[in-house]
């Protein structure tokens, strides 16, 4: 999982010594969330099995709901809804590209599972929060983009229309499973190339403070998820997503939306401390 991480940073790194890569970079954006967790989502609805496995993930998601809630009322206007939702996914986990590798490589398929659960589960909060960038977009967005933007949330309700002829076959598995690497290395190519974009090159220290107040929302209320957790893959997943890396979400939308907060860029440099204290309290978890 190391080395898909190295592979997309090298990537993304590469891309953005390029001119054009900057020019291109949305539609880059774009293609990695249409292919990518467009797919998983399709896969995680129909492998959607009892109501109970869903309670653990539900309640974390519902953490990341509050954040957006305590953002909208921590911004003021203009331009609320975008920068309230920004910075609420600045304090997001980082639920698809960190969550749901490490969760796999230390809990095996129970904490891809449940991982695959938080990450999909969370899709309309995502997609709230999404709505709010777009309403506020410095650049216009052309109203086609919109299924692009929201096709991780569009597939996931795909997945529950199959979950009604019957039982997903094996095949989803395999996809849940491939798509942990698929989902490290794309993401990582593109958080990088995004970070380096020439429009998100600012000073982080102005962010900092907004930022580690939503932060503290999140660890406030998820750390007794992680204690409560019913089982260790539970608690593993419940781990990664209160002591979590950046979410890649800022940053890539927005060189897409045109938005330049230093709210993302503190995010961005100042994240992974939390990161890596989760991967290590996970790792204990899962021995």
């Amino acid at each position: 999982m190391i080395g898909a991480y190295l592979v997309g940073a090298v990537t993304g790194l590469a891309a953005q010594r390029h001119p054009r890569a900057a020019r291109v970079w949305p539609v880059l954006v774009r293609a990695q969330i249409l292919l990518a967790s467009a797919l998983l989502s399709v896969a995680a609805a129909w492998r959607l099995s009892a109501s109970a496995d869903a309670l653990w993930p539900a309640l974390l998601v519902v953490v990341f709901a509050v954040v957006l809630a305590a953002s909208f009322a921590l911004t003021p206007p203009p331009l609320r809804a975008g920068l309230s939702g920004l910075r609420a996914w600045t304090a997001f986990a980082n639920t698809s590209y960190f969550g749901i590798p490490v969760a796999g490589a230390l809990a095996g398929p129970a904490g891809v599972g449940a991982a695959v659960l938080v990450d999909r589960l969370g899709l309309p909060v995502w997609s709230l929060t999404l709505w709010m960038l777009r309403r506020d977009a410095p650049i216009a967005q052309h109203r086609r983009t919109s299924w692009v933007d929201q096709s991780p949330l569009i597939a996931f309700l795909i997945g529950l229309a199959l979950k009604l002829t019957g039982r997903a076959p094996e095949w989803t598995v395999t996809i849940s499973v491939i798509a942990a690497p698929v989902l490290a290395a794309s993401g990582a190519a593109i958080f990088v190339g995004s970070v380096l974009h020439p429009s998100q090159r600012l000073d982080p220290r102005p962010g900092v403070g907004i930022w580690l107040r939503l932060v503290a929302v999140r660890v406030g209320l998820g750390t007794p998820l992680v204690l409560w957790a019913p089982s260790p893959a539970l608690a593993v997943v419940a781990v990664l997503s209160v002591l979590s890396i950046p979410a890649f979400g800022p940053p890539q939308m927005s060189t897409v939306y045109g938005y330049a907060d230093p709210t993302v860029s503190a995010a961005s440099r100042y994240g992974w401390m939390f990161g890596m204290v989760g991967l290590g309290i996970a790792w204990w978890l899962s021995r």
